[in-house]
């Protein structure tokens, strides 16, 4: 059974963090309602009824740019590391459980991918691959499912060799029973405070990859996208750069919160046997 420990308040705060950017975000949006139109006539428009936030140098609407820019760094990195961590945690028991062949073969590929700084692989995929949500999210993977697969794989290491472990595998239980019904519920808390920090890396990584032009088409709105078009309005229009900088910021405060409230013993999230 899983148990909520409601006296985490980094958990707590994490999820009021996130929470209240999104019903903020959204409240706004409703009142006003969302358009992202282009409209030159209107470009740099200051904060009026039609606009909440004024409009950006393509005379879009503030508002229903960072609703949306939030949007795709939030949809962008859950997609990116669920992929990379499913990959990374398969891969891992497969290294850790069989090992030979398939532990040295795995490791090496991790390490051939850790001897290239994160950002610096995802630029050139993206460079060779082209512009696009999914090879964003594709670049991102490949260079994320390394963490997932060395903490499974260390995990699995640490258990397999176990008496509980050892009674299943004379009981001929297959490879997927002992791992799912044996292994999961041991990793799992390790797995997910992993993820949950992963998200904001992503995220911090999706915006790092758009600031430089590299990510999805520039005609999109992205947090990342908006920071890098507001820097030429630093000191005439700073809601420009700030907003969008506002919003990236307490995405990733909120996901971290959440990671060190996973952390937390005994953590907002415990498994505890059903009692008779």
């Amino acid at each position: 059974m899983i148990r909520l420990n409601k006296k985490n308040l980094q958990f707590r705060l994490g999820i009021m963090i996130l929470a209240g950017l999104g019903m903020a975000l959204a409240g706004l949006a409703f009142l006003q309602g969302i358009s992202l139109q282009l409209h030159i006539d209107q470009r740099l428009r200051s904060p009026s009824a039609a606009h909440i936030f004024g409009t950006d140098a393509l005379g879009r609407d503030m508002l229903s740019c960072l609703l949306f820019g939030t949007l795709v760094s939030l949809a962008i990195g859950l997609a990116a590391v669920l992929l990379a961590a499913a990959i990374g945690a398969g891969l891992g028991f497969l290294a850790g459980w069989h090992g030979g062949l398939f532990n040295i073969c795995i490791m090496r590929g991790a390490d051939f991918i850790l001897a290239f700084p994160g950002i610096l692989l995802a630029l050139a995929l993206i460079a060779f691959w082209g512009q696009g949500v999914i090879n964003l999210v594709f670049a991102l993977v490949v260079s994320g499912w390394v963490g997932y697969a060395r903490l499974v794989r260390g995990e699995v290491l640490k258990i397999k060799d176990q008496e509980f472990i050892v009674a299943a595998r004379g009981f001929n239980a297959s490879s997927w029973q002992i791992a799912s019904g044996h292994m999961l519920p041991l990793i799992f808390p390790l797995l997910l405070t992993q993820v949950v920090s992963g998200v904001a890396a992503v995220i911090m990584a999706e915006s790092s990859l758009n600031f430089l032009g590299l990510g999805l088409d520039p005609r999109l709105p992205t947090l990342g996208g908006m920071i890098d078009a507001g820097r030429g309005h630093l000191f005439d229009k700073p809601a420009m750069v700030i907003l969008p900088g506002a919003c990236l910021s307490l995405l990733v405060a909120g996901f971290l919160l959440l990671a060190e409230g996973l952390k937390m013993g005994p953590g907002p999230i415990a498994f505890e046997k059903n009692k008779k």
